[in-house]
């Protein structure tokens, strides 16, 4: 039986119960959980529409998933409350008479804010016994986290071709640029006395180190780390990269603002891994503040997200969000900015945020990434609290 129908009969029992009460005292049946306290208990946002089109009911997910609280949008025309979705409202059209048909698709909804959130959305007309119109009811579904896991397993089938490609080709290519620099070497210094080409030879040099090291960053994406996992406190570590930059933030002129929660557990990490990931998300973050600006670090603990491992309680998690006041990140780019070789900078490899992101998904947490062009950035990192 089909969500809606479901609460379709659930709909006529808790009206036939209802007349039956008064009917029969004794031995009258359970009264059954009301709907509404049913449909406001489901993930899915579930909206119900009247015969006129107006909204009746709006449950608790509805309301998240579409910024609207359920006082703004009962009562109003769907034509109203969903004016932001032209390709919803054709939908709903296709519930109500005379076709009356279900329909099911999937797309961006727009909040009243402006957030898009990708919902698959299914929208099914109400009817009576005798197949006249009640109104119409939406489901819908928010894909966010779906989405995020399928780009996710992406971005690890392909660091695991990057990674095959780079063991195999390693050997092959180390072994020429060791040769070429230590030539470069042996001539720089036969060539003391022409600043002009010992410049020449100083270049060779620093490309071929350059080379290396981009061949030690794609080593790093294709063999698993050997994390040393150890209870570590989250602030302290912060603390110690927020000294490390104490100097580049100074230069810069960059303001700090620390929202720590001081009643956040210790977390399951690899403090060398970790440390590494921060302060490539600290840097960055100056880099794109370009002299001006403030670095926000804020950390939370996460109370509507778990994972059952197999065999153990669910895992709990802390946020760690590092917000920049810089230019932003386009909106074509936040989809590649974890993948390797995607980078915006001069002289950047592109190796940086997914080497941070394999690092992540190790500890078996998540990072994520929000941005508008010109309103700044801001990194989400969530990781497992220690047990």
């Amino acid at each position: 039986m089909c969500l809606t129908e479901l609460i379709w009969y659930d709909l006529i029992f808790y009206r036939d119960c209802r007349s039956m009460k008064n009917q029969n005292e004794k031995g009258n049946p359970q009264s059954p959980i009301p709907w509404e306290n049913i449909l406001t208990s489901l993930e899915e946002g579930v909206v119900l529409l009247d015969q006129t089109g107006k909204v009746s009911f709006f449950n608790q997910a509805a309301e998240i998933l579409t910024d609207l609280s359920a006082s703004q949008a009962l009562l109003k025309s769907y034509l109203h409350v969903f004016k932001r979705n032209p390709w919803l409202i054709d939908m709903v059209k296709k519930s109500r008479p005379p076709q009356q048909s279900s329909t099911r698709g999937e797309g961006d909804f727009v909040t009243q804010w402006g957030r898009q959130v990708l919902v698959n959305l299914t929208v099914s007309p109400l009817q009576d016994n005798h197949g006249r119109s009640l109104g119409s009811i939406l489901l819908l579904h928010d894909l966010t986290r779906r989405k995020e896991l399928e780009e996710d397993l992406k971005r690890s089938d392909l660091l695991a071709t990057l990674g095959t490609l780079a063991v195999g080709l390693a050997h092959e290519i180390k072994n020429p640029l060791g040769g070429i620099k230590g030539a470069a070497q042996l001539l720089r210094r036969s060539l003391a006395q022409d600043s002009s080409l010992v410049e020449y030879a100083d270049i060779m040099i620093r490309e071929v180190n350059r080379v290396n090291l981009l061949i030690e960053q794609l080593l790093d994406l294709s063999r698993p780390a050997k994390l040393n996992l150890v209870p570590l406190n989250i602030h302290e570590l912060l603390e110690d990269i927020l000294l490390l930059e104490r100097q580049p933030m100074e230069e810069r002129k960059v303001g700090v603002r620390k929202y720590f929660d001081p009643s956040l557990p210790p977390i399951r990490g690899d403090r060398a891994q970790l440390t590494q990931v921060f302060l490539n998300l600290v840097k960055n973050a100056l880099e794109a503040m370009d002299g001006q600006g403030c670095l926000t670090i804020i950390t939370r603990i996460e109370t509507d997200f778990h994972i059952r491992e197999h065999g153990r309680e669910r895992g709990k998690f802390i946020w760690v969000d590092i917000e920049d006041d810089g230019v932003g990140i386009k909106k074509e780019n936040l989809s590649h900015i974890f993948s390797p070789f995607f980078t915006t900078k001069n002289n950047g490899t592109g190796l940086g945020l997914a080497i941070c992101h394999r690092i992540i998904k190790e500890h078996g947490g998540l990072i994520r990434v929000e941005s508008r062009e010109g309103n700044g950035a801001t990194f989400r990192v969530s990781l497992l609290v220690a047990d």
